[in-house]
């Protein structure tokens, strides 16, 4: 029902914008066509509909007056960035507006806002296993979004089960996902000029600040301080060891995180605000393992800084012809944990149960990327013998580094951080 009501809201949207004009609806239909005379239809009695604010980049002073009359009455805002690249400008005005209003922002190691000291980048991690009625608390009544796809699984369920009141996304072109599945507008106008405006047009007089933000800080620092506590508890694994990467990453630094465990590992590590000249790509939004590495040899025959990509044995094996070319790599710094297959099927329920899992979910291989190294001319490192400070020092072509380890070994590892976050809720 609410995918029928979007794709009509669509086409009701796209037939009014632009040069006007007629749109067809493809409507999928399924067997049976026929239901039974017992059987009902679930469709709501309501819609949410969403509309498109403006067909310029820009907003009139009654289109933010109508905005503006639409904020006064909420007093819970979140503002939620999803994957986009780094940009000094806006890091500014953000900072200028948070200062001012004091509104949460919170989002993933992939929105590039790692430096702001008061942007949540931990909430994928606590979300998990907070109880409901903290939940609750840290509900929004007016939901923001600007860039693209998110990693945080854990955020993305929160906010569908959890549901703004309005949900407002900002987006210049193109078609906007609607993720939470609780959209009502359209805002397209880039991020910088709307929240430069909005720190103008709120009369600070009748909208005050809130403990709202406080919630999410306070929620953030807590986990921080527990991601912290369990590192130090233990010094094996590949968990650790990428935590140990990506405290001695070289500033400034491409950081290229490759499916699925490498990206989902560096966003419960983070980065910190001190780390403010690592920007981060990802191949998000199609998710699987084609082309992470392709993606980043591209990044580095085309960038002077250095271009480290952190990847699974199977995304680094399945595009080895990345390295297939004459060009030498000097800036480019490869992390391979090889743990033999994907392991993140071994941590999801629905595969990791089925008798086909070790086959054709995990698909188990033997091979190591020395072999590679030497066939391409690369140096080849040892996680047990490399200093990482010396790892990031170019010697003229690109370098490997390959931390070998078992899956068992990393389930343990990855379930025991789960639990010991939850243990801190349950106290």
């Amino acid at each position: 029902a609410w995918h029928t009501n979007r794709i009509v809201n669509e086409a009701i949207n796209l037939a009014q914008s632009g040069t006007q004009g007629p749109v067809h609806i493809n409507a999928p239909f399924r067997e049976p066509l026929y239901h039974s005379t017992t059987q009902k239809a679930a469709i709501p009695g309501t819609a949410r509909n969403f509309e498109i604010v403006s067909k310029e980049s820009t907003l009139s002073e009654s289109q933010w007056a109508a905005l503006i009359a639409s904020i006064s009455p909420y007093n819970r805002i979140l503002i939620v960035p999803g994957q986009m690249r780094k940009e000094e400008g806006l890091c500014r005005t953000l900072s200028e507006f948070h200062d001012v209003h004091g509104w949460p922002f919170v989002g993933d190691i992939l929105c590039n806002l790692h430096e702001l000291p008061f942007f949540c980048r931990r909430a994928d991690t606590f979300l998990g296993p907070m109880p409901d009625s903290q939940k609750e608390s840290l509900q929004p009544d007016l939901l923001i979004t600007f860039g693209r796809s998110l990693v945080a699984k854990n955020l993305k369920l929160f906010l569908r089960h959890f549901s703004p009141k309005q949900h407002w996304h900002l987006q210049t072109s193109g078609d906007a996902a609607d993720t939470f599945q609780s959209l009502t507008k359209i805002i397209p106008v880039h991020p910088e000029y709307f929240f430069k405006e909005l720190r103008h047009q709120i009369n600070t007089s009748t909208l005050h600040r809130t403990t709202f933000g406080d919630r999410w800080l306070e929620q953030e620092s807590k986990v921080q301080n527990e991601i912290k506590a369990f590192f130090e508890s233990t010094d094996q694994g590949e968990f650790k060891f990428l935590q140990r990467v990506m405290n001695a990453l070289p500033s400034p630094c491409n950081l290229h995180l490759a499916n699925s465990m490498s990206v989902r590992y560096a966003n419960h590590i983070g980065l910190d605000q001190k780390q403010n000249g690592i920007t981060v790509f990802s191949n998000r939004g199609t998710s699987g393992i084609d082309g992470c590495t392709s993606t980043a040899v591209g990044h580095a025959l085309t960038s002077m800084v250095p271009n480290i990509l952190i990847t699974g044995d199977q995304a680094f094996f399945y595009d080895r012809n990345a390295f297939w070319h004459n060009y030498w790599l000097p800036n480019l710094f490869v992390i391979v944990l090889n743990n033999h297959g994907g392991i993140i099927f071994n941590l999801i329920d629905g595969p990791a149960a089925l008798p086909e899992s070790e086959e054709f979910f995990v698909t188990r291989q033997n091979l190591r990327a020395k072999p590679l190294a030497d066939e391409f001319g690369f140096s080849f490192s040892d996680s047990s013998t490399t200093n990482l400070e010396n790892f990031f020092q170019s010697d003229g072509n690109a370098k490997i580094l390959e931390m070998e380890s078992t899956q068992s070994q990393n389930k343990s590892l990855f379930e025991a951080f789960r639990k010991h976050i939850k243990k801190s809720y349950e106290a």
